[in-house]
């Protein structure tokens, strides 16, 4: 019953943002103008290429990470392919099932139970976390910090409430057993020179990512630099815990149009950028998944599992 309530509580903050996102949509949405930017970036091969290979390379060091976790004789594309797997299904199901299918990969392996399964992707996607939640305070502190007054808006409103209200519920539905047994997870993934490799890796990954809405933000003359741009992709993606819709579509523009206007204050440009970078990534995850089914057809059961379980959740 716990757990119901925290679900809830999710959906009712990505409900809020998807919210923002119609609002947002309703003032500064103009076709022509998103159809011409879209063209012109179109034109530019070069960056494409650039930014296709290193947006590419995010999942292979995090498949690096997972694979050094694992610490068994299979092959970095089996991660790989459970990741490209995750990436597609999490842009196709209203809500975030994708991590099923890394499970199922896996677990298919020789010499890999489910449970073993189910722990890697679970202390995986803890890493992700930590390093996004470091990537994102740091910003916080310092791109909204420096600013002495910032005007209270919907999003904000949003933002807090959803982040009051899973602390809370997760400190009701948490008890002792849960806490120790994350702490061990965190624990043991980090320890030595294992540890420091992979979080290297991920921490790099997300450094990667961030290529995409580093090279679109010029393109609609917002002036964000490098680390600007890491910050901005690790705060949207650590919103898409409150995705509602495929790829976090309304609450990852709504966190990321909110994330940018704190460094430039133009919400027309900010909402373009967003609204650009998220059709590079559904472009990516769509093209790539697609691949990696046509390469790998008897895995396609994965996938219909992984809806099925999609339905079970709703």
């Amino acid at each position: 019953m716990k757990r119901k309530y925290a679900t809830i509580a999710v959906r009712l903050t990505g409900a809020g943002l998807a919210l923002v996102f119609l609002w947002l949509t309703y003032r500064y949405f103009d076709r022509k103008a998103l159809l011409k930017q879209l063209f012109l970036f179109l034109q530019r091969s070069g960056t494409i290429v650039w930014m296709l290979l290193i947006y590419g390379a995010s999942f292979w060091l995090r498949a690096l990470a997972w694979k050094a976790y694992v610490g068994k004789p299979i092959s970095l594309l089996v991660y790989a392919k459970g990741i490209f797997f995750s990436l597609l299904i999490n842009h196709i199901a209203p809500f975030k099932v994708g991590d099923i299918a890394r499970i199922a990969v896996l677990a298919n392996q020789k010499g890999v139970s489910v449970g073993e399964a189910v722990h890697s992707v679970a202390v995986m996607r803890l890493l992700d976390m930590l390093v996004l939640c470091f990537l994102s305070a740091w910003g916080v502190y310092t791109y909204v910090h420096r600013f002495p007054t910032i005007n209270v808006t919907v999003i904000d409103v949003v933002g807090i409430i959803g982040a009051c209200a899973i602390v809370v519920l997760l400190s009701h539905t948490s008890d002792v057993e849960w806490i120790r047994k994350h702490h061990r997870m965190i624990k043991s993934a980090l320890k030595g020179k294992r540890g420091v490799y992979m979080a290297g890796m991920i921490a790099l990954s997300w450094l990667c990512e961030a290529v995409v809405i580093y090279e679109i933000a010029p393109m609609l003359g917002l002036p964000l630099s490098f680390w600007e741009s890491v910050w901005v992709n690790s705060i949207t993606v650590s919103g898409q815990v409150f995705q509602i819709a495929p790829g976090g579509l309304g609450t990852y523009e709504a966190v990321m149009a909110f994330a940018i206007t704190r460094i430039a204050p133009d919400w027309s440009s900010a909402y373009m950028a967003a609204m650009m970078t998220h059709v590079f990534k559904f472009v990516f995850s769509y093209a790539v998944g697609v691949a990696v089914l046509f390469l790998f057809p008897n895995d396609i059961s994965f996938v219909r599992a992984v809806f099925q379980k999609g339905r079970e959740r709703q």
